[in-house]
Parts: C-alpha cells; sequence; structure tokens
C-alpha cells in the first residue's frame, strides 16, 4: 500500500491530492486534519472517493494551509492475497506566499433584516467567477429562490428574489481551501457560517408628506415627521437595506465633491446614524432642521428626524432592516450598496456566473463542520456595513 503524499512530509503544497493505492481492495480510508492556530481552524476530515475496483482512493476537496493531516487505511481480505494491511501516515501543508479568502456579512450568528444580503469580499479578484461560484453554497430553512450577483471580480452578492421570512435560518459556505487563483496565490481554508433572519423591520418614508412610518411585522411602531434631500440634494428613492449604525459619524461634502469654499460645503458631527446606502445617506438625528420636519425638506439627501426619535430609530435598528423612500424624484442608484432590492429579479439573476435555477434549494441547512467553523469572522453583530465604527466619516449629506 502507497500514500501520497509520503509519511511526516511538510510544506506539502495545497493543490496536492491525498491519494491511497493497493493491491487489494480498500476495506477504508480516513483523513483527519487537526486544528490549526495559524488559520484559526478545527479538527476537520478529508473527502475522498474509491475507484471502481477499490484498489485507488483519491482526495475531493482541497487541502488546509499550514495544517497536520492524519491517514489511516485499511485493506481488506482479497483473492490470491494473504492477510490484509494497515497504514497510518501523516504529513503537514505548507503556508503559501500569497492567499486566497473569503470575509462576509452578515457575519457568524448575527440576526438580521428580511432585507439582507449575503455579500461576499476576496482577498483578490477572482480570475474565473463560474470556477469560484461553484464553491460557494447558501441553504435555507424553509427553502429560499436566490442567486448569486457578482457585482465585481472581488464582490459577489447573493439576493433572494423576495425579502426574507421572519425566522429563516441560512447556511452559507466557501470550500476555497486548495483553490489556484493564479499569481501563487491559493485559497487556503473552507469557512462556513450560520445566521438567522428576525422580525420584519420595513420603515416607509414620503418624501411629499414629510413623514416616516415604521412597521414591525406588519404592525406599526411609530410616526415620525422627517426632513428629507432639498431640491438640488434630493434623497433616493427605492427601497434600501440598512448597512450599518454608528453612534455619530462625521459627514464632510468634500467626499462627494462639494470642497471647502463653496456655498452648499458642510461639515457636520451627526448623531444616531443608520446608515442604508454605500453612498452616504443615512436616517439621522438633525437637530438643527426640527422645525422643517413634517414640513419641508431641507437635507442635503439624508433623513433628518428628531433627536429623540432618531435615538429611539438606532436602537431599533439592525443590518438588513428595510428603508423604503418614495416620492422623492431621484430613481435609485443601484451601483451602490444598499439599493439592491431596486434590480429586477430578471436582471438580478442575470449577474449569476452560472445557470440560475427557478426552484429555491430544498436541502435544509446543516450545521458547519467544526472544520469550517472559523472563530472571529470578520465583522462585528450589529456594526456592520461602511460606516460601523464610532466617529466614522461618511460620504453623504446632512
Amino acid at each position: 500500500m502507497t500514500v501520497t503524499p509520503g509519511d511526516d512530509m511538510t510544506g506539502v503544497t495545497l493543490t496536492d491530492h491525498v491519494v491511497v493505492r493497493a493491491n487489494a481492495p480498500l476495506a477504508d480510508v480516513s483523513v483527519a486534519r487537526e486544528a490549526s492556530a495559524s488559520e484559526k481552524t478545527e479538527t476537520g476530515v478529508l473527502l475522498g472517493t474509491f475507484s471502481a475496483d477499490r484498489r485507488t482512493w483519491t482526495s475531493t476537496c482541497g487541502l488546509f494551509s499550514d495544517s497536520r493531516y492524519q491517514v489511516a487505511a485499511t485493506t481488506g481480505p482479497a483473492a490470491r492475497i494473504v492477510g490484509t494491511k494497515s497504514v497510518r501516515t501523516s504529513f503537514v501543508t505548507g503556508v503559501p506566499a500569497k492567499s486566497f479568502k473569503v470575509s462576509w456579512d452578515p457575519v457568524a450568528g448575527q440576526t438580521v433584516g428580511v432585507g439582507a444580503p449575503i455579500s461576499l469580499t476576496f482577498s483578490a479578484p477572482a480570475p474565473d467567477r463560474a470556477a469560484v461560484q461553484r464553491m460557494l453554497s447558501v441553504r435555507t430553512d424553509p427553502p429560499v429562490l436566490g442567486a448569486w450577483n457578482w457585482i465585481s471580480n472581488r464582490l459577489v452578492v447573493w439576493r433572494p428574489q423576495q425579502y426574507w421570512a421572519p425566522g429563516t435560518k441560512v447556511h452559507v459556505e466557501a470550500d476555497l481551501a486548495g483553490y489556484d487563483a493564479g499569481g501563487g496565490r491559493l485559497g487556503v481554508k473552507d469557512r462556513a457560517m450560520d445566521f438567522v433572519v428576525g422580525s420584519a423591520q420595513i420603515s416607509k418614508v414620503d418624501a411629499a408628506a414629510h413623514i416616516m412610518q415604521v412597521f414591525r411585522n406588519g404592525q406599526l411602531l411609530r410616526t415620525m415627521p422627517v426632513s428629507l434631500g432639498k431640491p438640488t440634494s434630493p434623497s433616493m428613492d427605492g427601497p434600501h437595506n440598512v448597512l450599518g449604525k454608528s453612534p455619530e459619524v462625521i459627514m464632510d461634502s468634500a467626499t462627494v465633491g462639494i470642497p471647502k469654499g463653496n456655498p452648499d460645503y458642510y461639515y457636520e458631527k451627526v448623531q444616531w446614524a443608520v446608515n442604508y446606502t454605500s453612498g452616504g445617506q443615512y436616517v439621522h438625528s438633525a437637530p438643527w432642521s426640527v422645525a422643517s420636519q413634517g414640513r419641508a425638506n431641507v437635507s442635503h439627501g439624508c433623513v433628518n428626524a428628531s433627536p429623540a426619535d432618531a435615538q429611539w430609530f438606532y436602537g431599533i435598528s439592525r443590518l438588513g432592516d428595510i428603508v423604503d423612500i418614495a416620492n422623492t424624484g431621484r430613481p435609485p442608484d443601484t451601483s451602490q450598496l444598499g439599493n439592491f432590492w431596486s434590480v429586477p429579479w430578471a436582471v438580478w439573476k442575470a449577474g449569476s456566473a452560472l445557470p440560475v435555477s427557478d426552484q429555491p434549494e430544498t436541502a435544509a441547512p446543516t450545521a458547519p463542520a467544526a472544520s469550517t467553523v472559523v472563530p472571529g469572522a470578520s465583522g462585528a453583530s450589529g456594526a456592520s456595513g461602511p460606516s460601523a465604527v464610532s466617529g466614522a466619516t461618511g460620504a453623504g449629506g446632512a
């Protein structure tokens, strides 16, 4: 019996396969992976398949970086062969000079709103979108129809056809271990995570009536007088999904092309800011416009609310909640994060690198294997998005 890589080998390349060959049928082959502190992975197993005559076993998954693997193989009885044989070997994988990794939003264990898309950001451009997409999966309970859409070679987003149903359980996998992304860059591990969809919080904002109504599971929680963007800087129509929130954001118009010295220049520190577009639009506290709230639109594009209303809304908002704005006269910019719900379904699924089924995935989500659990994944529950840090600088208008 022979095992490749050989016993006690180190620096094994992540694209290598584990191969066990014997002159008798193999009764059993198992390959266990030990935990890796450097890669923040727990123990796991490497899957593989037998040849038709069961004399060869070949791994079917990529190898994790900086990990020790233990191989155990046993042959079964065979005609004209005396006895059986058992072999145990081990090897250690190397660490590539350049890695291909993924981070995501939401993060493991998070509870999100009904409009939260699943965003995967790669550490380098994907050289083959279809090949990478084959390594990604989303499973839900109950089954949900959805599709991937490539925003760029580094960002791919999965969105349901319709808003999530409250209580939906979602399992996401990115099996990138051993993937050759070119230029010496390799996938260093698989990842998996689970999150759950919480209550349906949908806020309806009417720019003509100057009000914002906040609903949870269809029940009206509060009606707030607000002020939206003035005619020269209107707010953006369309359903938006909350990207993050911060107790304080600096809004500097120079970041959106209105430099200091321009009559429309502004530099404001705003409190209780809930971000709903990557272009820098928020629902936030605006004590300076309270007299106009409920009466006129005077902001630079954001939804202005009183300090008390803004603090209340901040407290109940989370990633993926919907802020649906109407009657501004400005169409949504679907190139911005937070605006993907304005993309028609046919257009959205056309952004997939692979054909999209018209039937939802029927397999219910399972708990991620210990081998793919990555504690401390990027992002933080309740504080995700481009402005999730206290004192962050926003790119939009107050």
